[in-house]
């Protein structure tokens, strides 16, 4: 029995560094999109943005936008109100009113969901791109629009995944946050270069009108609570896999929040959760498997000294290789965010995370997420 269990440890332990490994080797050869200053836009683009109850934040997401350097005449900006019951409205139409942005602002009388929201947004749009953002996000670059508009007249790309930070915030829960989001960011940039693109994320997401129309909209994936995102990457890839592009530039990202509080964070993550049987793309549930039972065994190793008198050496190996491979997925994501990583915080954390990965699998099977 004991070895059984060794040998499902060791496996699961190696078919997690060869994806990681594979993310990374992507990730690398992904080669950086440059922003030239002779090129000039010519790409008319609505901006879609759904907010409820986002009164701490909408603010400072719009004026983030109206600082582009951008040629306003070839944007639009479309707000959803998506049935908020805080200041989130007013706050906005008075930033809108200050600005000169070509602007339309959409009233759900009740939440109808991101995926109805975007929809209506969209079905009178005579905009050839649409971006995607979320009300609780921020750009510090003026480069951001311009880069991801540019990326894509020049490559032509129709779904373009553009990157996400996440606040690089102090505390247990938010650095957390801050090193799960690097990690992911990396992956979803390498296995995007291997054409396996399986991570994306609605709060900075580029595409067409014509690709949105093409696999008709979320109606695949209407009754899911979440998933305007990944579902809509897999069924592009369905109908034209090389139309997807990760947009490699430091300017093309955007920074959002950590969430605040374990019930928060966990109610998140059940959400997102909800989506993989859903997912016809068995890489992401394989993935899952595949982490939580590296972190599993990392715990169970970590705690059998308690009962068995004696420290394993295959238990220090365990946790030492994935420790180490971990590092390297968050070494390499600070050089390219170029963002300070706070490592006092790192070997805590990496064993917290087996916990917290140990958590959210179990509250995921068990409880059903709300709609956001």
């Amino acid at each position: 029995m004991m070895l059984a269990i060794k040998i499902i440890g060791v496996l699961s332990l190696l078919i997690y560094i060869i994806y990681l490994v594979y993310g990374l080797i992507g990730f690398n050869k992904t080669k950086t999109f440059e922003l030239t200053g002779s090129h000039i836009n010519t790409t008319k683009t609505r901006i879609i943005i759904c907010a409820k109850n986002e009164e701490d934040t909408i603010e400072k997401c719009l004026r983030s936008i109206f600082e582009q350097n951008f040629d306003i005449k070839l944007l639009e900006i479309v707000l959803v109100n998506d049935g908020s019951t805080d200041n989130t409205l007013s706050i906005s139409q008075k930033v809108f009113s200050d600005s000169k942005i070509n602007f339309q602002i959409i009233i759900n009388t009740e939440s109808l969901g991101k995926k109805i929201s975007i929809t209506s947004a969209i079905e009178k749009c005579n905009s050839e791109l649409i971006i995607s953002r979320d009300a609780d996000t921020f750009t510090e670059d003026k480069n951001w629009l311009k880069t991801i508009i540019s990326h894509y007249e020049q490559t032509q790309k129709q779904f373009i995944i553009a990157p996400l930070e996440i606040e690089n915030k102090n505390g247990l829960l938010n650095q957390l946050q801050f090193f799960e989001n690097n990690a992911l960011a990396i992956l979803t940039g390498g296995f995007a270069f291997h054409k396996k693109a399986f991570l994306c994320n609605g709060a900075n997401l580029a595409f067409t009108k014509k690709i949105f129309e093409k696999v008709n909209g979320y109606k695949s994936h209407e009754g899911i609570n979440s998933g305007d995102d990944v579902l809509f990457l897999e069924d592009v890839k369905k109908i034209d896999p090389e139309t997807i592009s990760y947009l490699k530039n430091k300017s093309a990202s955007v920074i959002t929040y950590p969430v605040k509080g374990f019930k928060k964070l966990m109610q998140q993550k059940v959400r997102w959760a909800s989506k993989f049987d859903k997912n016809p793309n068995q890489t992401n549930a394989f993935l899952a498997i595949i982490v939580l039972l590296v972190h599993f065994f990392s715990l169970f190793y970590l705690i059998m000294p308690l009962f068995a008198h004696h420290i394993p050496i295959i238990g220090i190996i365990f946790n030492f290789l994935r420790v180490i491979i971990d590092f390297l997925l968050l070494f390499l994501a600070s050089r390219y965010f170029n963002r300070p990583v706070k490592w006092l915080w790192f070997l805590p954390l990496t064993f917290f995370y087996s916990f917290y990965v140990i958590i959210t699998a179990l509250l995921s099977i068990f409880v059903k997420p709300n709609r956001s």
